[in-house]
Order: structure tokens, then sequence, then C-alpha cells
């Protein structure tokens, strides 16, 4: 009787301790990796989407947006420059964040490899919202590696448009890393025409993310 007991208690326990193990090393508070945070100090979510503004309003300088430069390599009139708006309170145009190894819990991770594309609700100018690195295979002369948008979401082979975010102090800042070198620059700007354009630099930007809860609206462009 003891040994039927004993058995019956074991075929209970085990599947619930079982169980537990699961849930424990399948939660995202053991996740390994840092999860980004919002303005609200919310994690960054791939299913939303986001405005990427400077850290610090007395830059005197807007969230990121689109302009057109007249030095764009697309033969397109949509605008394909990424650049800082020049308006303190606007926050520019939404992005979405989507990973390249993306998690069941669609966290965005720090220092992992993800693209960012413009959030557009209309069908105007929808294939030029991916961003990617220009030059990036020109060493000679040397040339900005300017933000421009183009690329394919998803696309494993396009080594241009995988970018990540690393804190940055209390705020965060983008990267670009080539994969499978040791090439990484950080995203900063430059003043061109009238504008700060982001360019791979020496000299980070420090960036915050709100969250854009709107329904079915997206910015104008510049």
């Amino acid at each position: 009787m003891k040994t039927i007991l004993l058995f019956l208690s074991l075929a209970i326990i085990l599947p619930l301790s079982a169980l537990a193990t699961c849930a424990t090393t399948d939660t995202p508070t053991n996740q390994v990796w840092l999860g980004v945070l919002d303005t609200n100090g919310k994690p960054l979510n791939a299913s939303n989407r986001y405005w990427i503004r400077p850290a610090y309003t007395t830059m005197d300088i807007g969230g990121v947006r689109l302009a057109n430069l007249d030095d764009q390599q697309q033969t397109t009139t949509c605008p394909t420059s990424v650049v800082l708006s020049n308006l303190p309170k606007d926050d520019g145009i939404a992005v979405y964040f989507t990973p390249k190894n993306p998690n069941k819990y669609q966290l965005i991770l720090a220092s992992s490899p993800l693209n960012i594309h413009f959030y557009f609700d209309y069908p105007l100018c929808s294939n030029f919202a991916v961003w990617k690195v220009d030059n990036l295979v020109s060493k000679w002369p040397p040339i900005l590696h300017t933000i421009s948008t183009g690329a394919k979401l998803g696309n494993p082979n396009d080594f241009s448009s995988w970018f990540q975010i690393k804190p940055l102090g209390r705020n965060y800042k983008l990267v670009f890393c080539l994969e499978s070198t040791t090439y990484c620059r950080d995203i900063g700007f430059v003043r061109q025409n009238g504008y700060r354009r982001l360019v791979l630099s020496e000299k980070p930007m420090p960036f915050v993310f709100k969250l854009d809860d709107r329904i079915g609206m997206a910015s104008c462009y510049a």
C-alpha cells in the first residue's frame, strides 16, 4: 500500500515540478539580454510603433523623420534621407522595430540586430520605409555613411539594414554593426541642406523612444 501511495505522489509531484521549471526558464524576467524601455518605462514591443526623439529637449530639435535632400540614390520622388526634425515639438514619423531573431514575447532587446522602418498607413512611398546605411562598401575616397530608406524588410543578406539599440547612460543610442566583423559605429548627425542628417559617427546621438498609441494615423513628410 505504501508503495502505491509513493508512486501516486511521484506521479503528481514530477509533472508539477517540470511545469514550474519550464515557467521559470521561459519568462521575460529570465531573459539574458537587456530589454529596451520607452519613455513610460515599459519594454519596447515589436507589435507597437514608436517615435525616436532626442533625449534632451534643450537640443532644440524634434524627432526622426524623412526629408528630400536632393542627393537621393533612388530614382523616386519619395523622400529617403533620415533626418531630425527642425521643430522641437514635432515627434517625427513613428517607426517599427523588427528583430532579426524575434522572441515569443516580441520584446526589443538591447544589442540585438533589428530593422527600423517608418510607419505609413497609405501605399505612397511604402517601399521606401526601411532604414539602411549608404555607401557601405565605399572606402576611397572617404565619404559619409548616411542613413536613408529603401531597404527590404527582413532581408538577412542585406547587411546594410540591420541596426542595434544600446544603452547610453539613462538613454539609448542607435548603432550599426557589420555582421561577422568587429566593425561597429554609432549613429550621430551632420548638418546638411538645413537639416541634421543621421550618419555613422564617433559621436553618438542620445535617443529616447516614445510610444505612438494612435490608431490608423501616420505622420506627414517634412
